[in-house]
């Protein structure tokens, strides 16, 4: 089973779970130490299994392994502090900052695997290296402020530009997806060897797709499929007049 089905499951049973406790929680009227640790868990299962997911997305791809397995990592062992915190009733105070700054670490890697999902072209690849800076400053300014305190009005602002960074990367690269895909339908000849169209059909709905070797998605229907060169050849030699 794949990275990202486990984490699938992970997230629709523990989503279930709060649901169902919560309802048995308002229907009963009571609100023990117990069904709070309940809660508590089944909360930090789902964010474990989105930071999961969004990192088994990307392993999938077969593209930037080791961003994805740090994801994967990351999460199961930042979900696994918290859970032992909330049922140990640990009050260690370094305890608690260790596994917060453990978690927002795996928050910003699952982050930084989701906009490694985006296929960009080298004009638009600066977009990609500038959203992984931000959201790992955003990260470490935060942690800096759990462990060290300093003013909170300065530190704020600077979490606050931060943050509107690594929205604004956040928002516009897939905007840089769409237009790398239209450049590459556009744009470049095709090279010896490859097909004698500019784009292909995908093999689920039909699209037009550009054509290029390697890993492509489909915007349609979501098809991912792989073009792969056998064997280069060399154009068939013109006619010429006699």
């Amino acid at each position: 089973m794949s990275p990202r089905r486990i984490a699938l499951w992970f997230l629709i049973a523990s989503v279930g779970a709060s649901a169902l406790l919560g309802i048995i929680i308002v229907l009963a009227g009571t609100f023990s130490e117990i069904e709070v640790r309940i809660i508590l868990t089944t909360l930090t299962i789902s964010a474990m299994s989105i930071c999961g997911l969004a990192a088994g997305a990307l392993w999938e791809t077969g593209r930037k392994k080791l961003l994805s397995l740090s994801g994967i990592i990351l999460a199961v062992l930042a979900a696994m502090l918290m859970l032992v915190g909330i049922w140990t009733r640990t009050s260690s105070e370094e305890f608690w900052k260790f596994s917060a700054s453990l978690g927002l670490v795996a928050v910003a890697t699952a982050h930084a695997c989701l906009i490694s999902l985006a296929l960009l072209s080298k004009s638009f690849a600066w977009a990609r290296i500038a959203a992984f800076i931000a959201v790992y400053a955003l990260a470490a300014e935060i942690i800096y402020l759990i462990y060290r305190q300093p003013k909170p009005d300065t530190m704020a602002r600077i979490i606050g530009a931060t943050s509107i960074v690594v929205a604004a990367l956040t928002i516009v690269i897939p905007v840089f997806h769409r237009l790398s895909r239209a450049e590459s339908q556009t744009g470049a000849p095709v090279t010896a060897g490859a097909q004698s169209t500019t784009d292909i059909t995908c093999p689920q709905c039909g699209s037009r797709l550009p054509n290029v070797a390697g890993e492509l998605d489909c915007g349609h229907c979501g098809c991912r499929f792989t073009i792969t060169i056998l064997r280069s050849g060399s154009p068939a030699p013109s006619a010429t007049a006699s």
